[in-house]
């Protein structure tokens, strides 16, 4: 051989090794954003989710302009009960794990932790309360605590105690049979304040309609209970959510694009439309992205791959069989839809484009799906919300 195709690396090294993806993702979440901490304003997005993978991957694939106006509200699940092959986790053990997500792949960005679905003899549990948060501030994870009126006095104690030891307020979750008797709700709400031992300005509102999925539902729901909430102006933040994706899509037909409208994001534009009109307080914008809400359920089966890509009206879905190949197919479908924004609009739309372009016949996993879509829908979001005036 001569000796200028001679290799000048030392013999026995080998290549450079590459990063790995994880590496790429904890490095990425260590870029600082200008994001805006506690107080915002109506152009931010209150994003509610599962503490789960395909949600942290989702929030860390984000352009760094989509993270500065997003605050995600973690609603923490139970471990899942061991099986034969694979041992159960306690819940230290979970929330270790949780937590290790958080604080490597949303580094030092502010988040809600919900607890209400951890429970003891039926009631949302105050002890979880102590675990989840200790935990979370030894992983110095950003986290403000979430409660609602219709908590147990002892839970609101250990709620008591996370505000007091972190120093960062807390957000009150009122859901729509709480505003049944709104003359009581001001009471209520200043009862709890006082309890907690904080001021109103330490206090982000959050009206959760949970689902509906009909835009009259959310106008008039969404209007009647901002009207009916108390001291308006005094509070830290105000937002409203609902949800428009059901629980299931099981039965509903394989080959074909489906549109769910959606009524959170429309209902919550007529109201911001109505109200800055009225000169009164505007709400941030609250979801569940492109999952239903409510207590975690326990899926027995493999769901069939699918993909929910929003657009500006609807979340438009397409379910293939439980076949090789049928997760590239309903890629390949997605890029001939005039909806498609392009690979370059997102990573999780970089990522079913390249899922399009494979010839392999791998599915992947539900979990990747998730992932694509909610980076996309969360992506898509942040743009709508930073557009508006």
């Amino acid at each position: 051989m001569s000796e200028d195709k001679k290799s000048s690396r030392p013999k026995g090294q080998g290549k450079e090794a590459q990063p790995t993806k994880t590496a790429l993702r904890v490095a990425r979440a260590q870029v600082a954003v200008p994001h805006v901490g506690l107080a915002f304003n109506h152009k931010h997005h209150i994003f509610i989710a599962k503490l789960k993978r395909g949600e942290i991957w989702a929030l860390n694939q984000l352009s760094f302009n989509a993270k500065t106006a997003i605050t995600p509200l973690f609603e923490m699940w139970p471990p899942n009960p061991g099986t034969k092959k694979k041992p159960g986790k306690n819940l230290t053990e979970h929330t270790n794990d949780l937590m290790q997500l958080v604080t490597t792949e949303w580094t030092g960005l502010p988040c809600y932790v919900d607890t209400q679905y951890l429970v003891t003899s039926g009631a949302p549990s105050p002890s979880a309360v102590e675990t989840v948060f200790g935990i979370a501030r030894n992983a110095n994870v950003v986290a403000i605590p979430v409660t609602s009126l219709k908590f147990t006095q002892v839970f609101q104690q250990a709620i008591a105690a996370v505000i007091a030891t972190d120093g960062r307020g807390v957000m009150f979750r009122l859901t729509l049979d709480l505003f049944n008797a709104p003359q009581t709700l001001g009471p209520y709400l200043d009862g709890l304040a006082a309890f907690l031992v904080v001021n109103r300005n330490q206090i982000d509102i959050l009206i959760d309609l949970q689902y509906r999925p009909n835009v009259i539902e959310v106008q008039q729901m969404g209007a009647y209970c901002l009207n009916s909430l108390p001291f308006m102006n005094d509070w830290r933040t105000v937002t409203l959510a609902a949800g428009c994706f059901p629980a299931s899509i099981s039965n509903e037909p394989t080959g074909q694009w489906i549109d769910f409208d959606r009524s959170d994001w429309r209902g919550w534009n007529s109201i911001i439309a109505q109200r800055a009109a009225a000169n009164v307080r505007v709400p941030s914008y609250g979801d569940y992205g492109v999952r239903c809400g409510g207590e975690p359920l326990v899926i027995p089966n493999a769901p069939a791959p699918n993909i929910r890509y929003t657009d500006s009206q609807m979340i438009r879905v397409r379910k293939g069989p439980k076949a090789p190949g049928a997760m590239r197919a309903i890629c390949v479908s997605l890029m001939s839809q005039p909806y498609f924004r392009g690979a370059q609009f997102s990573q999780g739309d970089a990522d079913m484009a390249q899922k399009a372009a494979t010839t392999g016949l791998e599915n992947g996993s539900p979990e990747q799906w998730i992932q694509w879509c909610t980076n996309h829908h969360l992506e898509l979001t942040a743009s709508e919300i930073q557009s508006l005036p």
